[in-house]
């Protein structure tokens, strides 16, 4: 639903790597871009024992790169990143490497254990104890993140570990647009079940389709295997694959970065420094005063006359400005009224009504007695006939930014249903994740890379 991918990934015989960009306009596709050239550079060369700081110094590089990218081409400036990225070591580990919401699983012995902590609000708040996961899971700053790479006035705070690794472990590394519209248990089911990664991703990637997907979403799975095994080259999808140009972008080390400066140098202890502070002089009258003479009195001369009726001219000019900037601020107040009377009316969401799948346009919220939405249409689909996430999703509304994509989140749970009541036998009950996405191409007859990189758009 994005109209570009903003996402970028790599996976290698010895790297795995996601990175989700943000910035909209200003470049997130550029900086995840940016990241994942300079970093695949790992899997080609040798982790040794101090694979953990080699990947710390690149993905450093990396950062260093997208803020140059900045000086290159102002336009960009805010650009960030995430990044999740596991790097071959030595003694059966991995070096792993994470700032941002991606995040990092391994299923061992059926169990899908998460390996990163999301650096954003909500997880702060759940952190802190003052709110619960579930919450979180539908907490309206969920999106805002607090530590990222890239162009954002501090240097990376990378969480960075060693990972113990096992024959027969699965990691997938993926973007929030998999874990936001998919449910955790139907994540490990697919990881479980489908022995193939290619195929693997292709499915999770379904999932989370047919949730909203209204995110870019991007998956990376890797196995560990014994002995020997021969890889082809690493493959990379997303924005660096769509926009093989941008790894140019910040590549040059001669690029001058610019940095912001207060006007006035402050020491540590608030004081202003007095090389730059301005200084405050005193004139004739002033001195007078404080060295105790008497000041003669003032006459109403011809010039104070004239300075009078300044004063006047001056308070009448300051009565028009005052009426100016009022008119100034209802002629805005009317105009915003009307975009976002004009935004509202665009807005549609899909929810529960009465037990059946029905579509509402608006917003799913009031303005003190006002609502801001009104139902359009009752569907025939029975949501007690949905997969439980689905049914879950439909409590607190699924927002479409158009009447299409209205009904095409419809279609898929029209699909899901059809599918779900169309299960017997030792087929999992309605109640059990479906897939109402479209069947992905089939692997034989097109190339991974490019399979995954159409799904990820």
């Amino acid at each position: 639903m994005r109209k570009n991918n903003q996402d970028s990934g790599y996976a290698g015989p010895n790297f795995l790597l996601i990175a989700d960009g943000m910035g909209g306009h200003a470049g997130g596709d550029v900086a995840s871009a940016i990241t994942v050239s300079r970093l695949a550079e790992l899997d080609r060369e040798p982790g040794g024992e101090d694979a953990l700081e080699l990947l710390r110094t690149s993905i450093l590089e990396a950062n260093d790169r997208i803020c140059r990218g900045v000086g290159e081409q102002p336009e960009l400036a805010g650009m960030g990143t995430t990044v999740t990225a596991v790097l071959r070591a030595t003694g059966n580990r991995f070096a792993l490497a994470h700032i941002g919401d991606s995040r990092g699983y391994v299923l061992r012995e059926d169990k899908l254990q998460p390996i990163t902590h999301d650096h954003t609000f909500v997880q702060m708040l759940v952190d802190e104890g003052r709110i619960t996961p579930e919450e979180a899971e539908t907490h309206p700053q969920r999106s805002v993140v607090m530590k990222v790479l890239g162009d954002v006035g501090a240097s990376p705070d990378l969480d960075l570990s060693l990972r113990e690794a096992q024959v027969g472990d699965r990691w997938m590394l993926c973007s929030d647009g998999l874990t936001g519209f998919a449910d955790i248990d139907d994540i490990a089911r697919v990881l479980k079940e489908v022995a193939d990664p290619d195929e693997a991703c292709r499915q999770l990637i379904d999932l989370a389709l047919a949730g909203g997907g209204a995110d870019n979403v991007t998956v990376v799975v890797g196995d560990v295997l014994e002995g020997e095994v021969e890889t082809t080259e690493g493959v990379s999808v997303g924005s660096v694959h769509l926009n093989p140009r941008y790894a140019a972008i910040g590549a040059n080390p001669d690029t001058e970065v610019a940095v912001d400066t207060e006007a006035h140098e402050t020491f540590p202890d608030g004081d202003v420094s007095a090389d730059t502070a301005p200084i405050h002089t005193v004139d004739g009258e002033d001195r007078e005063a404080r060295d105790g003479t008497t000041k003669p009195l003032r006459t109403n001369t011809a010039a104070e006359a004239e300075e009078e009726a300044d004063l006047d001219d001056e308070v009448e000019k300051r009565s028009y400005l005052g009426w100016i900037i009022t008119a100034i601020v209802i002629v805005a107040l009317a105009v915003g009224g009307f975009f976002a009377f004009n935004y509202v009316s665009h807005q549609y969401y899909v929810a529960d009504d009465d037990g059946k799948v029905s579509l509402y346009r608006g917003l799913d919220t009031t303005l003190g007695p006002i609502e801001l939405s009104h139902l359009v249409d009752t569907t025939d689909i029975a949501v007690g006939s949905l997969n439980s996430y689905s049914q879950d999703r439909l409590r607190g509304s699924i927002p479409a930014g158009s009447r299409d994509e209205a009904d095409r989140i419809i279609d898929n749970l029209r699909k899901e249903s059809d599918r779900s009541s169309g299960m017997s036998g030792d087929v999992e009950d309605s109640t059990s994740p479906s897939d109402p996405a479209p069947s992905p191409p089939d692997s034989k007859s097109a190339d991974p890379s490019d399979a995954i990189t159409r799904e990820s758009q």
